[in-house]
């Protein structure tokens, strides 16, 4: 028996701690699992203005970093959408995101 196989992996822990909806939220987007806590600890404060500009700020980093790497998540794909002829613009996907986090972060 390998314990390190049979160890739980940082997401699984992640979803334990976070729940079953921010992690596949964080998950859809392409945040790394290092960053759920911290980018849910802003959620939590999206009502506050610095809150929701760190939060902004992050997705302006993770959309940069997905135009060099692509990624098979939610940020790559909102790059690639083409709407009318044109993509969409940075400050776009940046107001989509943030949009997105506040609809699935809302309580059930």
């Amino acid at each position: 028996m390998d314990p390190r196989k049979d160890a739980p992996r940082k997401d699984d822990v992640a979803a334990l701690v976070l729940g079953p909806r921010l992690s596949a939220m964080w998950a859809a987007v392409g945040a790394p699992v290092r960053d759920w806590w911290l980018l849910s600890r802003w959620t939590e404060r999206l009502a506050d203005p610095a809150a929701r500009e760190a939060l902004g700020a992050y997705f302006d980093v993770l959309v940069a970093q997905r135009c060099v790497h692509p990624g098979d998540d939610l940020v790559s794909d909102l790059i690639d959408h083409d709407l009318d002829g044109g993509g969409l613009t940075a400050d776009e996907i940046r107001a989509v995101l943030v949009d997105f986090v506040r609809a699935v972060a809302q309580p059930v």
